[in-house]
Formats: structure tokens, sequence, C-alpha cells
């Protein structure tokens, strides 16, 4: 069934359509079955853990326990999250904590004799958080069973006496919902005084506040299984996610709950409310507390809209004598002074006075009663429990800077500090750094040297280049503070994660001007916006071998090159690679690779089974000269080009006249970014400069054309209305001759408007039956794949073989 069909049938499973209302179409695609609707029904509902009481699912399984059963074996199975948004039922009838639930999961992974990655990153964060059980204590535990021989396989009990007892302490805020479980007569009878008068106030006034409770009778009765806790969120509260900490980085499932855990990540910020995001993402708004709930458990979100922590002197009355905030109990306010309280929420909210907040009310006792009537509509009960602030700051946009995973590997690999590992973390698993965390960014960068040895220089100049790239921008939005207010970095793999429609309304609504790194990883898909200001690649095909042929064809010139098409196979090299001694290979998804002439041809028909290739000329060594230069070009500089020794320096490269040529065909100006240079031989044995490739955006490889960069920027106003709306209109124009270009060398010439600046070409999976040397018109991403192969010199410019 298409991916069409089945968000179809979800539509209908959620909005509990019975096979009576289903549209005939609908029926007939379900081969007109009942038993294959049910069996989508119960399969559906038992992968996104939904709940039976208000689901279609009850129609179907008339027996919930049943039901809540298969749905923990199945999510144990596939290592999910254990499903809090239902744990009053998996709490209460059925006794499974989430402790139990990842006790037996850890127990089934060290059966397997698994390894510890096998656990999903969020799943494995949350064993950490509830059993104490990371990496080095579950290598620890298989290294013991093993070395008691082959008999500790076949021993019951061999595993699970080596996983924890109880849970181990676990951080609660005093914000969150303190529900009753269940509790047996032994259980009783063991209870102390605090537990009792904890279990009696919940049995009398229903779930309450944690804070409300003695804080030691709260930890022992959760540690026991006796109550469970709910992490309230509402539709008004704001959300703001610092540094990750204790981040588990071990795989991605692709869960639907994963899937919306890192869809929320890297959409939400602190100036968004819960209502708002879920408008944006487009998605179900109980859904979105259900994610960001979950957040603020693990500690990777806080909650800025929460009544503060504060003594009783600190209490305010309204005009009828009432209390207008929550007495809290004394043993959360002696631990938060003593012991300096890790707090849930953010700490801007702890140091505001009550009077900066609205008029407060006096919260509603919840009852038990409405508690048992709609369990899955509680939480929209204590919408009272947050407080938002009377005036929120306007949202103002920022400046997006767009980067991709070879940056967040670069810093964390680098070993440059534990901090900046931290951010690095939060760079590639949340897919942003918003400006809130830039000043710690900051200062952890400015720790990193300038000089290493080694492999390791090209680990600090990342870090120096963007240390420096950030200053830069953020200065940029100080010196227009009313419309620009700081700089988030965002992933590129992240926001390519999102529905396009998606990534349009966020990119829009929070930003605006976006600048990407350059260059881009061709492995990751090119983030293209046009609403904001995108100084970055236009279009995909900007950031592929396409670009490169363009950029020779209207240079006039460049290194000697073939493009294979795919599946071709090469028996000997062309003559033009006998010159030289090393040749660059560039693949459709790879990063290119410098290699010897002499064990190419091997490499090249390895490579070619899977993506067409393109070898190119390189030089007699590794060190054959390359400059890049800047754009926008100061082509009026001082000069007169040639030295007297009539050669091409770092110096006087920009007046040279293939700059000018190509600035002229490509408009530059309005651009930011670099062109590169490379010095190759020509048949009379002279050297000259060729274009090697271009690049839009932000150079962070090369500290000295990082700083060029930016003073082109500034010296040309880039940024400015006009300067911008030029940008526009060049990039626009260039994207349509590149895509003629590429339209000359492939045979669908069929145009669709699915890109946000202009038509380009779509995939296209039947080949009508061509064979491979014929042409398969094949994307990767949205870059076509070339008809016949081509070649490019000097004297013949590029032509193709038929």
């Amino acid at each position: 069934m298409e991916e069409e069909d089945e968000k179809e049938l979800e539509k209908y499973i959620l909005h509990q359509f019975t096979w009576d209302k289903l549209p005939s179409s609908t029926k007939k695609r379900l081969e007109n079955s009942k038993e294959v609707w049910k069996e989508k029904v119960i399969k559906y509902s038992v992968k996104h853990q939904l709940r039976w009481k208000t689901g279609l699912v009850r129609t179907m399984v008339p027996d919930e326990r049943a039901y809540y059963l298969q749905v923990l074996k199945i999510s144990r199975a596939h290592y999910m999250l254990y499903p809090y948004h239902i744990s009053d039922v998996l709490t209460r009838s059925m006794r499974i904590t989430p402790f139990k639930y990842y006790l037996e999961m850890m127990e089934d992974v060290m059966k397997s004799e698994q390894s510890y990655d096998r656990l999903p990153n969020f799943t494995a964060t949350d064993c950490v958080r509830l059993l104490g059980i990371g990496r080095n204590e579950y290598i620890d535990n298989m290294n013991r069973c093993r070395s008691k021989g082959w008999l500790w396989k076949i021993k019951r009990n061999a595993f699970r006496e080596l996983l924890p007892v109880n849970p181990v302490d676990i951080e609660i805020d005093y914000w969150w919902i303190v529900n009753l479980g269940f509790a047996g007569e032994e259980d009783i009878r063991n209870f102390t005084e605090g537990e009792k008068n904890v279990i009696d106030q919940l049995t009398i006034s229903g779930p309450r506040q944690a804070g409300t409770f003695d804080r030691n009778a709260i930890k022992m009765l959760y540690n026991k299984g006796i109550i469970y806790l709910d992490v309230p969120i509402n539709s008004d509260d704001y959300i703001s996610v610092p540094p990750l900490e204790n981040f588990v980085m071990n795989r991605v499932a692709g869960d639907y709950f994963e899937n919306l855990l890192y869809k929320i990540f890297v959409s939400m910020d602190e100036r968004t409310s819960v209502e708002k995001l879920a408008q944006v993402l487009d998605i179900d708004i109980e859904l979105a507390k259900q994610a960001i709930s979950m957040y603020c458990r693990l500690g990777f979100a806080k909650k800025k809209t929460v009544e503060p922590l504060l003594p009783p002197q600190k209490l305010q009355e309204d005009s009828e004598g009432r209390t207008n905030q929550t007495l809290w109990h004394t043993s959360w306010l002696d631990y938060q002074s003593q012991n300096g309280m890790t707090l849930l929420y953010d700490s801007e909210v702890s140091e505001m006075e009550p009077e900066e907040y609205g008029s407060l009310s006096s919260f509603p006792s919840l009852s038990s009663s409405s508690f048992e009537k709609d369990p899955l509509s509680f939480s929209k009960s204590i919408d009272s429990l947050s407080i938002s602030p009377v005036s929120m700051a306007p949202h103002t946009k920022r400046i997006g800077f767009i980067f991709d995973y070879t940056l967040t590997a670069l810093l964390m690999m680098g070993n440059l500090g534990s901090g900046l590992k931290m951010h690095a973390v939060t760079m590639y698993e949340v897919g942003k750094l918003s400006e809130e965390s830039l000043d710690d960014f900051m200062t952890e960068l400015d720790k990193v040297s300038e000089v290493a040895e080694g492999e390791a220089q090209r680990y600090h100049d990342h870090a120096i280049a963007l240390r420096n790239t950030l200053r830069f921008l953020r200065k940029q939005a100080a010196g227009d503070s009313q419309s620009v207010a700081g700089v988030d970095l965002l992933r590129s793999e992240r926001l390519a994660s999102l529905e396009s429609g998606t990534r349009e309304r966020i990119l829009h609504q929070n930003y605006e001007l976006l600048l990407s790194m350059a260059p881009i990883s061709n492995q990751t898909e090119v983030i293209t916006s046009t609403s904001p200001r995108h100084f970055g690649s236009a279009i995909p095909e900007f950031n592929s071998i396409w670009m490169r042929l363009y950029l020779y064809q209207v240079a006039g010139d460049g290194p000697p090159c073939q493009l294979f098409v795919r599946g071709t196979r090469v028996r000997t090299l062309p003559s033009m690679f006998n010159s030289v001694n090393f040749v660059k290979l560039f693949t459709w998804n790879n990063e290119p690779s410098t290699i010897p002439v002499a064990g190419v041809l091997q490499v090249l028909n390895e490579t070619l089974l899977d993506s067409p290739v393109l070898l190119q000329c390189f030089g007699d060594s590794l060190e054959t000269p390359e400059i890049s230069i800047p754009f926008p070009f100061d082509l009026e500089s001082e000069g007169n080009g040639r030295e007297e020794f009539g050669e091409y320096d770092q110096n006087n490269i920009h007046l040279h006249p293939l700059v000018k040529r190509i600035d002229e065909k490509m408009k530059l100006g309005h651009q930011c970014g670099f062109l590169r240079l490379l010095k190759v031989k020509s048949k009379d044995d002279k050297y000259r400069w060729v274009p090697e490739d271009i690049h839009f955006g932000i150079p962070l490889h090369d500290l000295p054309l990082n700083q060029k960069v930016f003073s082109r920027i500034e010296k040309f106003d880039l940024f400015t209305p006009e300067s911008l709306s030029k940008q526009s209109l060049d990039s626009r124009a260039l994207s349509l001759k590149v895509l003629d270009f590429i339209a000359n060398h492939t045979v669908n010439s069929q145009k669709q408007s699915n890109h946000p600046l202009l038509s380009y070409f779509p995939a296209q999976k039947d080949n009508g039956g061509k064979t491979s040397k014929e042409f398969e018109l094949e994307l990767d991403g949205s870059v076509p794949f070339p008809a016949k192969s081509l070649f490019y010199t000097q004297e013949h410019g590029l032509l193709c073989i038929d």
C-alpha cells in the first residue's frame, strides 16, 4: 500500500471510522475485507501505543488487559520508550512501572548478548535515569556473566541478579503531578507515617503537585511503585532547550514517537507556545504535549511558565484576601536552599517577583473523581498550574546559520573540551543551538587554542572559524536590533527531516536571514529558501557535480575531466589522464577523493556500479597549487593583474580574466562564498590557473578565507534590503541557467513546480526500458544523473560521448 494510502487509513483510525463509514474506494484498497481493516486498526493502535478506552481498537479487541499486554510486548521488543501517556492504566491496573518495563527490556538485551548500542538514544537515556545502567555498567555486567562460564546461559536468574532491585534516585521537580497508583495490603502495612499521609491526601483530594508533599515520602513511594508522576504541559506553556546533558548517543530506531521527538526538538524554541508549535508542525496538540513532557522528564527541556518555588513569607493575597500561590512543603524549600536543587524549569522564572505575573487565582482542588471520570483529559484540568507572564517579548526574527554533520563531528572528535562536546552533542541531536545558549558556547570556543599538532589543527581551525562566524553574525544582528534578535545554529539534516511545508513555516516564522556553511557535504540534502533570504546553495544542483561542469563552461576553461554514466565499465583510462600523476574522483553522494592514476581504474569501476563518477585531472603531486578567492570579487582594487614576472598569486588572483568572466556570467556581486582555482599544466608545458569549483555560503575550513568573506559582506553591504532584493533575483536567474544546462544533458525535459524558488526536474524511477548505457534518469535528493558520458577539455569544451 502506498504511503498516501497509509496516511489516509491513519486519519480514519484516529477519527474512529467504523467499517460502514469508510469510503468505497478505501474498502476496495482493503480488499473489501473487514478482517483486513481490523488488522490495520489493531496494528496501528499497538504500534502507536493508543489508549484502548478512547480508541477505535476497543471495538475490535474487547479485552483491555490483553490489548495493553500486547502494546507492552511490541514496545519492549522494539526498544521503545515507556508509554508514560497511559501510565495511569499500566501502573494502577497492571502494576507495570517504568522501572519494571526497562528492567525486563535490559534483561532481554543481556540474554540475547546484544550490544548496548542496540538501545535507541532516548530509550537508553531513560534506562540510565531509572536503572543507572549506562554503557560501562552494561559491559561490566556482561563481562561478569561471561566470567562464570557456559552455565550462566542456562541459569534462570543469572541476568536479573546483576540488575538493580529499586530505581536509582531520580530528579523529581516540585511542579510535577503525583498520582496514586496501586497499593496492596502488604504495601500499606509497611508505609511510614509520612508515606501514609501522602496516600491519604491523594485518596481524598486526588492528584496534586509533588511540591505540596514531603519530598522524601514522595521519593520512597515512587521507588516502591505506589505512585506515578505526570509532567503537565499546557497549550500556553513556553519551553526552552538548554545544552544536552547525560544524553546517550546510540542509534535512531525510527518509531513514531522518536520521530516526533526529533521533529519537535529542532522546531521548539522558548518564544513559541506549545499550541503555536503544534500548529506550525501540523500535529495534534496532545501529541506535542506528550513529546515535550518527555523532554522535561528526561531533563532535556525546561518549562518557563511554572509557579516559582517561593517560601510562605513571599505569598501574595488578592483583593479578597485569598492566597494566590501554592503553599509548598518546607522539605522542597530546604532542599533547594541546602543542595542547590536543579530545577526542570527555566531559572529566569524563579528570579521573577510574584507581582511580575498576572493576577493569580487560587489553584482549584483536583479531585480524584474528575481523574477517574476522564484520565485522558485530566492534563487539561490542571492548566491553572502554569503561570504565564503578563506580557511575553515580541517574537523577533533571528539569523539562522545552517551547518551539517561534519561540523559537529569535528567538534566532538577534536578533543577540544568536555564543555564544547556537550554543545556539539546538542547541535547534532537537537539539530539546533539557540541564541540563549550561545554565550556559554562562545565561552567554550574561546578556550580552543589556535595552534595544534598534525590533523588536530583542522579541528581547531573549524572551532575558531565557527566562533568568528558567530561573532560576526551576532554583530550584524545587533546592528539591526529592531528586526533581528540574535543567531541560531541549525543542522541541515534535522531541517531536511521535516516535511517541506513544515520546514518553510518554521523558517519563515523564526528567521529574517539564513546563511549556510560552505561547502555543505554532498551527502546532505541542501536546505533552500526564498523567505527568508538564503546565502548558500539556491537549489540542490549548486552542490552537485553539475555545478562544477557549468562553471567550466561559462569560464571557458577548467581541468580536463570526464563524467561517466553509472553502470559503465572502463577498460582503459582516456588519454587526457596520462599527463598527470593524481586525479580527483567525485561521486553523486560521497566526498571526493584524490587518487594516484596508477590505481584509479579498479576504484572507478567499483564506484560506477552505484553512481555516476566525475574523474578530473588534478596534478603531478598532492601539493598542486590551489587558491580560494572570496566573493563578491573586489575587481576594482589596485593592481594591473600580472606581476612583472608574469605570475598570479594570492594578492592579485582576483584580477585574473577568468575571475572577471565568471563574475559577469554568474552574477556574484550580491552573493557570498568562494571560488577555487587550480594550477594545471598545459600541452605546451606551461602552467595556468583554471576554475576548479565554486561554493556559496560561509567557509569554515580556512581561517583567512573565513575572515575575507566577512570583509566582503561588510564592504558590499550584502545584508541591506536593496542588496538582498538583487541577491534573490540573481539567485533565481543563475538557478534557471544551471537547470537549463542540466536539461541539455538529461533525457527528461518535464519540469515540476515543487521547489520554493523555481521549477526543477523531479525523480523518475521508471527508465522506460532503457539500458544503463542509454541512460537511467535518477535523482539523489533532487539532482538528476547524466544521460550520457561527458568530457571537458579547454580545446573542445564540454562534449557528449555516444
